[in-house]
């Protein structure tokens, strides 16, 4: 991938895959579960098993003894039901004109003007107002003002012409797109056994005079409440926008506020008797923290603790708990806009710094937490990341003897490459990313360099940033034959089946190369 920019950075990963085989499924991937024995009397979790082979592309087989599992939900990124309600509740008003004639019954276009206006103030009140309804909010108000001056105008029919209802359907069709295309976030409930907690955190590194927020996600003893996204919505709106370079366009971000994730903020976490394995994550360049928030509920549901942060001055904002807000600004880093293409030499030992500062604190946390003391397994700790993220995670683990697997979702490697992290490592790319022959000439001498278990996965029909929450947030994005389901729960499974493999010590046949020549249909791509 070209050397980081900002969001376009080192080109992406992402997912796809699961699937049934089965009637109302698309057919890409057929989902297998492959679980431990210890897992099986808790509960049934799924993994994804593929079959198939493409030229000397080549997956996994099922054997003899899976099962199927059924269809995991699709990601609820839509309209709300009351604003769907607001949204029907135009029609009476629509097809009454061509339906009645109205001279001796007027009262029924009244009671059909004032429905909209009605279904909108229940909307409002119970669901709360967003900038992308505000086209519906002021027709269903001119409906009303329309009917009241038409009644003024001729007493006692007034029935409004097929005309103005044609011009108010197509009005209300364009105000309806923005609410479609920008829709509301509600991350599905993760396959897992546990409930999942979340809490935010502020860490401090004096020596280098830096301020991390973090996220941890975790196994909790109880579910509760739906925790939004982010706690702080408008600055995140803000931050996202000026980094893009359409601050204008902040208020379009409004919805955030309405973002929840599976998660119960600051729920206690579930008790065991064993500690358990721990995962940091870096989100790409210009990234938040929050942006694979369904991989780390799903992560967590399965018994991990992840802890994702944000790199201070290199995400698009950082909102810190005093008030102090920090956009994307690199030259506090020390690189001016003309090194741009430069950076990711120059950011590398920052972030690198940045996660082994993660990693100090686990050890505080674990020593003397109230929440999480003596419940962290520091023998188990992993690093992943999404773009300058993965490759973050792959030097991490390269210079840092605690860091015992890595894995890389997309992230292009730096000219010149990088040293092999002597520990098993997972590249997972995406089909855009493979088209450039630069990208994966780096990749593949990594790998063919690397003295510990190495696999590169491809994730068919996905684009850089298929694998985080972009597509639930803009799904016009989404490549018309990638399937946003799909794709995230297949690279989430094969997340959770790596770091199971290598950090618990569970079997899982997920992560076995099969031999060329296996029949079956395609799925995720093993590159070589």
């Amino acid at each position: 991938m070209p050397p980081v920019r900002p969001m376009l950075s080192s080109n992406s990963l992402t997912s796809f895959g699961q699937r049934m085989a089965e009637i109302r499924c698309h057919s890409y991937v057929k989902c297998f579960s492959v679980q431990p024995p210890s897992r099986r009397l808790t509960q049934a979790v799924r993994r994804v098993h593929l079959s198939g082979v493409v030229g000397a592309v080549t997956f996994n087989a099922p054997s003899k003894g899976d099962e199927l599992p059924s269809c995991p939900p699709a990601p609820a990124a839509k309209m709300r039901p009351l604003e769907w309600l607001s949204l029907l509740a135009f029609l009476p008003a629509l097809l009454l004109p061509w339906l009645l004639r109205s001279g001796r019954r007027p009262w029924v276009f009244d009671v059909a003007a004032l429905l909209p206006l009605l279904a909108t103030l229940a909307q409002l009140l119970l669901e709360g107002w967003r900038v992308q309804m505000v086209p519906l909010y002021l027709l269903a108000a001119l409906v009303l003002v329309t009917r009241l001056r038409s009644r003024r105008r001729t007493p006692g029919t007034g029935r409004p012409t097929r005309l103005r209802t044609g011009v108010t359907a197509l009005v209300l069709a364009a105000g309806a797109v923005p609410a479609w295309v920008l829709p509301v976030v509600t991350l599905p409930r993760p396959t897992g056994p546990y409930a999942v907690g979340a809490v935010d955190r502020e860490l401090g590194d004096p020596v280098r005079a830096r301020r991390l927020m973090v996220s941890i996600w975790y196994p909790a003893a109880q579910s509760g409440s739906r925790a939004p996204l982010t706690p702080f919505p408008g600055q995140v709106a803000a931050g996202l926008a000026t980094s893009f370079g359409v601050p204008a366009a902040a208020p379009l971000l409004q919805h955030l506020r309405y973002f929840t994730a599976s998660a119960t903020r600051n729920a206690p976490l579930l008790p065991s008797a064993s500690r358990f394995p721990v995962l940091v994550f870096s989100p790409g360049l210009v990234g938040v923290r929050f942006q694979n928030s369904g991989t780390f509920q799903e992560l967590a549901s399965h018994g991990y603790v992840v802890v994702a942060l944000d790199h201070t001055d290199a995400a698009a904002v950082t909102v810190f708990p005093d008030g102090e807000v920090r956009g994307y600004d690199l030259g506090r880093l020390g690189i001016q806009p003309d090194e741009l293409e430069k950076s990711t030499r120059s950011l590398l030992p920052t972030w690198v710094a940045d996660q082994r500062l993660v990693y100090d604190t686990l050890t505080t946390w674990a020593a003397a937490d109230p929440t999480f003391g003596d419940r962290l397994d520091l023998r188990r700790i992993g690093s992943f990341g999404h773009s300058f993220g993965g490759v973050t995670a792959l030097e991490v683990c390269r210079v840092e003897v605690r860091c015992r697997a890595a894995v890389n979702l997309d992230g292009g490697l730096p000219e010149g490459g990088l040293r092999p992290a002597p520990r098993p490592v997972l590249l997972m790319t995406s089909s855009q990313s493979n088209n450039f022959a630069y990208a994966t000439q780096r990749w593949r001498q990594y790998l063919r360099a690397a003295t510990a278990p190495a696999a590169w996965l491809e994730v068919p029909r996905s684009t850089h940033y298929s694998l985080t929450i972009l597509p639930l947030m803009v799904p016009l994005l989404v490549p018309r034959a990638y399937d946003r389901a799909a794709g995230r729960d297949t690279a989430d499974h094969y997340v959770n089946a790596f770091f199971d493999r290598h950090l618990r010590g569970l079997p899982t046949r997920l992560l076995d190369r099969p031999a060329r020549g296996a029949a079956g249909q395609g799925g995720v791509l093993w590159r070589e």
